[in-house]
């Protein structure tokens, strides 16, 4: 088990899911209605606005268990496993 400890001085974390985002068959990217449709009811069910803020890169902050689910969704999307760790986009602010 790999144990992360960061000091988070001047850096802003966010949560990245576009790159596994799902497409349609145009290869399109699928509206955030209808996905929030697909997984509604499911054990990885997250929020309309959970999905919309990670799909463009803005989520920083939420419950842990909304980034356990996105990365299962990802993975299932992906077909490879997909861990926390690469879901998150890691800024420093340089003051």
């Amino acid at each position: 088990m790999n144990v992360w400890i960061l000091e988070l001085e001047n850096v802003r974390v966010y949560v990245d899911i576009s790159r596994y985002w799902l497409t349609d068959e145009d290869g399109k990217p699928k509206s955030v209605n209808s996905v929030y449709e697909e997984i509604k009811g499911s054990p990885d069910e997250v929020g309309r606005n959970t999905l919309r803020l990670a799909l463009d890169g803005n989520l920083d902050r939420g419950y842990f268990s909304n980034l356990v689910k996105l990365a299962r969704l990802c993975s299932k999307w992906s077909g490879k496993e997909v861990a926390l760790s690469d879901l998150l986009k890691i800024e420093d602010q340089d003051d």
